[in-house]
């Protein structure tokens, strides 16, 4: 086209810049962050978190032996050593109650879960085949979530571990010092290696049947961690190192949220910093509100830490917001340390929504608190007689 004979030029011209615009305007729209760069409030930041075979589903893979196996959508399989038998439970178990008929649909079996009609299942290779039964397995589910970097995450979910757990002997027969271990982990900085050293873990070593051959069953395993950058991973695992008949497990209804919020002020009640007073409060955060029929409380743990102790001490476990206490120095020209963390958990004997999962905050940055030495001599005691002294700095604890 000769532009500099076209009537029309500058009015195509126009539209062109004004369509451009328009279309940059919409891009733009669809990858801007949401408004005050938060994420709406949601009850799980999981997708598929129930593993159902009929909503969430499952996708083919296959195990060490080439066989067949089943993975939950939006998982990722990572595996130390060999990928033993995973698969839905409920596809796994109908299909062993009728091989012709069972699968998803179908209720003839009886199926180990938590919520809805499913679970994954994680079974050892050669469950109940000698001469070495119950093969080792080491396996994780992992999946990447957005996230807010600077912002608290908590991860709760259900694991079930059976060591000696076949229907094959009429008692748990696993030896005292075997254990297959659950795992909940987050690594707050995105990666999808479960053995890499940022991933935060929750574990529980509890089989299914105490000591006294009591049926314990499902246990809630939780962690959380502060997201390092605009992703996180979370994982899911079970760990049977050692080989023994029957080792197999179960994973179930995993549930991802902001991690409840705790704020600690110390206020320095004398000059000298002898006496203080803790005040803690805190929040649920944006998603624990939205979990239907829920019934969360928040509670608070408070703990103090001294050079001579070495370690955190409790203060408060548990305990309900706002609260505040009293704390009496013993130590000078030294410095203590305070620190809370709160959980959102539902109250035992009151209503709410079922499985009861568990929310733990992350530790807060401490709160520091320096305790001068005493400034100039002793005051002199009243009257004629006088005894000598040596002064004695912090006595107690010091």
């Amino acid at each position: 086209m000769n532009f500099a004979n076209c009537r029309f030029c500058g009015v195509w011209m126009l539209a062109a810049l004004l369509l451009l615009m328009a279309s940059s305007a919409f891009a733009q729209d669809k990858s801007a962050p949401p408004p005050n760069g938060t994420i709406i409030p949601m009850p799980n930041r999981l997708q598929n978190a129930d593993f159902e075979c009929g909503d969430g589903g499952y996708y083919e893979s296959l195990d060490s032996r080439g066989k067949p196996i089943l993975l939950p959508n939006q998982w990722t399989l990572a595996a130390n050593g060999d990928v033993p038998t995973i698969s839905s439970a409920r596809i796994f178990f109908e299909k062993k109650a009728d091989p012709q008929n069972g699968g998803c649909a179908t209720r003839k079996a009886h199926v180990e879960k938590m919520s809805g009609e499913d679970s994954v299942l994680v079974r050892a290779f050669d469950l109940e085949t000698p001469p070495e039964p119950g093969k080792p397995f080491d396996v994780s589910l992992w999946q990447q979530v957005d996230a807010i970097s600077g912002t608290a995450y908590s991860l709760s979910g259900w694991l079930l571990t059976l060591c000696g757990g076949s229907n094959t002997v009429p008692k748990n027969d696993c030896p005292q010092d075997y254990y297959m271990a659950k795992l909940l982990g987050i690594d707050p900085a995105g990666g999808t290696d479960p053995n890499a050293s940022t991933v935060v873990w929750a574990e529980n070593r509890d089989n299914f049947v105490d000591s006294n051959n009591q049926r314990i069953g499902w246990s809630n395993v939780r962690t959380s961690a502060t997201a390092a950058n605009d992703k996180l991973t979370v994982f899911a695992r079970i760990n049977s190192p050692f080989q023994w008949h029957g080792n197999h497990g179960f994973i179930d209804a995993l549930d991802l949220v902001q991690a409840p919020t705790a704020a600690l002020t110390v206020v320095t009640t004398t000059v000298d910093a002898k006496s203080l007073t803790l005040h803690w409060d805190g929040d649920l955060g944006p998603d624990i509100p939205t979990i239907d029929g829920g019934n969360f409380h928040l509670y608070f743990d408070v703990q103090y830490w001294h050079a001579r102790n070495g370690a955190w001490r409790d203060l408060q476990t548990g305990a309900t917001q706002p609260g505040e206490m009293p704390f009496a120095t013993r130590c000078t020209n030294d410095t203590y340390h305070f620190r809370a963390r709160a959980r959102a958990e539902q109250p035992e004997g009151i209503p709410g929504v079922s499985p009861n999962q568990r929310f733990p905050g992350v530790w807060g940055e401490p709160v520091d608190v320096f305790v001068p030495a005493p400034q100039g001599p002793p005051p002199e005691p009243a009257g004629s007689e006088r005894a000598f002294l040596p002064i004695i700095h912090a006595v107690e604890g010091c």
